[in-house]
C-alpha cells in the first residue's frame, strides 16, 4: 500500500456530497467523497491512491469539479470529486507578455478582474463567466460571444501542467515533432498522423467543436502540442493543475446593434450581412426567452424593451470593435444601413446601462428557459450545443423547426450564432413514461441532420453524460476506437472521470436523470 503525508482535507458528509452531486445539467450522481487539495503533491497523492485501489480490483475514480456550471454532466461521478477552488486558485498576470498563469481552482471572474487592471482580458468567455471556473472552461473547451474573433478556450491556452493517471506531472505545450520521445506522446502522434484527415472531415466544417478528442489539432508537419487534446477532454486524460493563458487588450471602442426579425429563416441572412462588417460578437435569443425575461428579469427587460420589436420572433445582437471610435461607429453604421434597407428593425444602442441590460438578457437565456417552466416540465440541455457552418444555417433551421413541430416539443433558443452555434433548449414532460425515448430519439435525429450539414454535435459544452453515448454513431466505429485508444494511452485503468467520452451507453442518461 502507498503511504503519503496528507495536507489536503476531505469530506464524506452527505449534505456536502449532495451539493457536488449536481451541476447545471439534468443529472444527479452522489460522489463517495470530496477532496480539497492544497498542492499539486496532494493531487499526486490522491491519484496514486486511486490507481492503487483500482489495481487491487476496487472500482475507483477521481473527477475534477470547478464552478459546477457544466450543462452536460461532465463533473459528476460516484468516486472522488476533486475541488481545487478552495485552495488552488492563484492567479499571476504578466502584462508585458499579455499572459495569465492560473491554478485550476481560480474562478473566471477573478481572472477577469485582475486582468482588467492591466487593460487585458481572456477573450473566449462564456455567458456563465462570472460563476464558472477556469478549470471547467478548459475541460469543456468553452467559448462565448467573442469567440468568432478570438477562438475557443483551447485556442488561447499556451501551456498547461497536468497530473497524469500514473501520478506523474507533465508540462504540455508546443514543441518540435523532433522533440517527441516519450512513449505516450509517440503513441498519440502516430494516431494523430494516421487519422487526422478522417477526423477533420468527421468533426465538420465548423470553427469550433468540443466533442470527442481533438486529436486533429495535435500535429502539424513540424510541431506537436497536446494542449488541444486536453482542452475539452473533461478531465478524462489527466488532471490539469495550472495553465498559462493568452490575454488580449480590452476593446476601447464598442458599438452595439439590436436587430429584430420575424422567423428563424432570417438568422442566416442577417448573420451573413453582419459578417461583412467584421463583428466582434453576434448573439441571438428568441421570443420565448424574451417573454420569460420580461417576467423574471424585469429590471433589465424594461431597459432593453425600447430596442426590441414585440411582434418579432427573434433578436440578434451585433457588436463591433475597431481601433478607433470613428472606425467602430462607421462599421456599425454601415451594417445598420444595410439591414435597415433589407427591411429589418434595427437599433443602435448607445446608453451603457441599456447595453448592459440587453446583454444580461442574452447571458441569462439558458437559466430563463431552465428555471421557469410549468410544474412537471423540464428543460433538457441535450441538443443545446449543436453547431453547423454559417452557410448551412438556413437549411438547418428550417429542418430543425420541422423536427420540433412534428415531435410537438416546445423550446426556446439562443446562442453564439456568429459561429453557427444555436442553443436549442427543448422542454419535456417528466410525467410522460416515454420521455427518455423522446429525448434520445430527438438527439439522434438532430445529430444526423447536423452531421449531414457538416456540423458538430458539441460546440463548446463537450460530451459529458448527455452526449458521450452518441459519439460512436456520430464519428463511426473506426474513429470511436481511436478515441478509446487515446483514453487507454493516458488512463489504462479508467480512473479519470470514467463514463465520459468513452465507455458509456444511452442507458446512463436515464440512470442518472434527475426528474425533480
Amino acid at each position: 500500500m502507498f503511504s503519503f503525508f496528507r495536507t489536503y482535507s476531505k469530506t464524506s458528509n452527505k449534505k456536502v456530497l449532495s451539493t457536488y452531486a449536481k451541476d447545471i445539467s439534468v443529472f444527479t450522481i452522489l460522489p463517495k467523497e470530496v477532496v480539497y487539495p492544497r498542492t499539486v503533491t496532494d493531487i499526486v497523492t490522491i491519484v496514486k491512491k486511486t490507481l492503487a485501489s483500482s489495481k487491487e480490483g476496487v472500482r475507483s475514480s477521481v473527477t475534477v469539479r470547478a464552478g459546477g456550471t457544466c450543462m452536460s454532466g461532465g463533473p459528476l461521478n460516484n468516486g472522488t470529486i476533486l475541488d481545487m477552488t478552495r485552495h488552488m486558485n492563484k492567479i499571476v498576470i504578466n502584462p508585458s507578455q499579455k499572459t495569465a498563469t492560473v491554478e485550476m481552482g481560480a474562478y473566471f471572474r477573478d481572472i477577469e478582474d485582475q486582468a482588467q487592471k492591466h487593460g487585458l482580458m481572456f477573450a473566449p468567455y462564456p455567458s456563465s463567466r462570472r460563476i464558472c471556473g477556469i478549470g471547467g472552461m478548459i475541460g469543456n473547451n468553452a467559448s462565448g460571444e467573442k469567440s468568432i474573433r478570438y477562438g475557443a478556450t483551447g485556442d488561447n491556452v499556451l501551456s498547461m501542467e497536468v497530473v497524469l493517471a500514473d501520478g506523474s506531472i507533465v508540462t504540455l505545450g508546443q514543441k518540435s515533432v523532433e522533440e517527441v520521445f516519450e512513449e505516450r506522446e509517440r503513441g498519440i502522434m502516430a494516431l494523430a498522423m494516421r487519422h487526422k484527415e478522417n477526423l477533420t472531415k468527421a468533426i465538420g466544417e465548423v470553427k469550433k467543436a468540443a466533442s470527442g478528442y481533438r486529436l486533429d489539432k495535435v500535429c502539424s508537419d513540424t510541431t506537436f502540442n497536446l494542449v488541444p487534446l486536453f482542452s475539452g477532454a473533461q478531465g478524462t486524460l489527466g488532471i490539469i493543475t495550472k495553465a498559462t493563458l493568452k490575454l488580449v487588450p480590452i476593446p476601447k471602442h464598442l458599438s452595439l446593434l439590436a436587430i429584430s426579425a420575424n422567423n428563424l429563416n432570417d438568422i442566416p441572412v442577417i448573420v451573413k450581412e453582419i459578417y461583412k462588417h467584421n463583428p466582434e460578437a453576434v448573439e441571438t435569443f428568441d421570443i420565448h426567452t424574451w417573454e420569460k425575461a420580461k417576467e423574471h428579469l424585469r429590471e433589465h427587460a424594461e431597459k432593453a424593451a425600447p430596442y426590441l420589436d414585440e411582434d418579432s420572433e427573434l433578436f440578434i445582437l451585433a457588436e463591433f470593435s475597431e481601433e478607433t471610435k470613428l472606425a467602430t461607429e462607421k462599421m456599425a453604421d454601415a451594417c445598420f444601413k444595410k439591414l435597415k434597407k433589407a427591411g429589418y428593425i434595427v437599433y443602435t444602442i448607445s446608453n451603457q446601462t441599456d447595453i448592459d441590460a440587453i446583454w444580461e438578457v442574452r447571458r441569462n437565456s439558458f437559466l430563463l428557459m431552465r428555471d421557469h417552466n410549468p410544474l412537471g416540465f423540464k428543460a433538457v440541455p441535450c441538443i443545446e450545443d449543436v453547431i453547423v457552418p454559417v452557410e448551412g444555417l438556413s437549411v438547418f433551421i428550417k429542418e430543425l423547426d420541422l423536427i420540433l413541430k412534428r415531435r410537438k416539443i416546445s423550446y426556446g433558443f439562443h446562442g453564439h450564432i456568429g459561429d453557427g452555434s444555436l442553443r436549442i433548449v427543448p422542454v419535456f414532460d417528466t410525467k410522460n413514461p416515454e420521455m427518455f425515448t423522446e429525448i434520445t430519439e430527438l438527439m439522434k435525429e438532430v445529430f444526423a441532420l447536423v452531421k449531414r450539414l457538416k456540423g458538430n454535435m458539441s460546440a463548446d459544452h463537450s460530451d459529458g453524460i448527455i452526449r458521450s453515448p452518441f459519439l460512436r454513431e456520430f464519428y463511426g466505429n473506426e474513429l470511436y476506437d481511436v478515441f478509446e485508444q487515446v483514453k487507454h494511452i493516458f488512463d489504462p485503468y479508467n480512473i479519470m472521470n470514467p463514463g465520459k467520452k468513452t465507455g458509456t451507453s444511452i442507458d446512463s442518461i436515464e440512470t442518472h436523470f434527475d426528474k425533480t
